[in-house]
């Protein structure tokens, strides 16, 4: 009686839409905590990377473009889609147009990854997960804590040595910040562990956009970003925690509702806008794994 006054609805009614709600709320609250590590590789299998033939994520250098400008040929088709997109998105809270600008920000001439713009693609990124509703929810929330760790330590005392993802290591290592065991709740993490986090999940996202620009629309949004989880993090899940991803997946709009977020008309449109931005994600997402797999550093607690 209480239940369907306070809702106007049936307990049944009720119970039927919290099941689901719940299941979607504990595994982004569960995942957001300690995100596994994906591999240099793009597919793992039982924790290890796949045998050359079994991989079959991501074939960057397999990428066909019948018409409009290669999302991997260079500036000037990186130009053009960012000018396009910013003109197609005016007036929107996400403007995936300023995302990309922010991606291929971060890395310098000499491939340093600048924390700044890394920051600051990851402030897009977070409109851009708020925009696909609830099953990111979770996640964005706990990435805007890290950003401002992050941030605080780039506008503290020693914020020169956080210019860099390189210098921030080397800072950091240097002076006894990074904390090899278990942090203390106590303690602020150090940079090292916080951005870790943001990297663990960056491979997901990066994984799921491919997916999207690469499919021409028989495939469900949900069923992409599953396969994209399947492929990066569900292997180091438990069988509980990839069941109730399955289900927290199924809130995911339908495409059609995708390319409204990132302002196309079609899957054309969105293989250029998607796949140029994923380009610019994964040139930061491997000078960064590169960086703490040379300082033993995937595996922070």
């Amino acid at each position: 009686m209480a239940c369907a006054a306070l809702v106007g609805m049936s307990c049944p009614k009720v119970l039927r839409l919290l099941v689901p709600l719940s299941m979607i709320f504990l595994f982004l609250y569960l995942s957001s905590l300690k995100l596994p590590d994906p591999s240099l590789h793009e597919c793992v299998k039982d924790g290890k990377p796949c045998a050359q033939e079994e991989n079959e994520v991501i074939p960057k250098h397999d990428i066909k473009q019948t018409e409009g400008p290669d999302p991997l040929r260079g500036d000037a088709s990186y130009l053009q889609v960012v000018e396009s997109s910013l003109k197609n998105c005016k007036g929107k809270i996400f403007q995936i147009g300023k995302m990309l600008q922010s991606f291929h920000s971060c890395v310098t001439t000499d491939q340093e990854v600048l924390l700044e713009h890394y920051l600051e693609a990851w402030r897009e990124l977070i409109k851009f997960m708020d925009s696909m509703g609830t099953v990111f929810t979770f996640i964005s929330h706990e990435t805007v804590t890290k950003i401002n760790i992050l941030q605080n330590y780039l506008n503290g005392k020693n914020g020169r040595s956080y210019r860099t993802v390189r210098s921030m290591i080397k800072f950091e290592l240097e002076n006894g910040v990074v904390n090899f065991k278990e942090l203390p709740s106590n303690k602020v993490p150090s940079g090292c562990r916080t951005l870790l986090r943001m990297h663990r999940a960056l491979k997901w996202l990066e994984v799921f956009l491919y997916n999207v620009g690469t499919n021409p629309g028989q495939d469900k949004t949900s069923e992409l970003c599953a396969e994209a989880y399947h492929k990066t993090l569900a292997h180091h899940h438990s069988w509980f925690i990839r069941q109730v991803a399955e289900v927290a997946f199924l809130a995911l709009p339908p495409l059609e509702e995708m390319y409204k977020v990132v302002c196309v008309r079609d899957h054309d449109e969105a293989r250029v806008v998607l796949l140029t931005t994923v380009d610019s994600i994964v040139k930061v997402y491997n000078l960064t794994q590169e960086l703490y797999t040379q300082n033993h550093m995937l595996d922070l607690p």
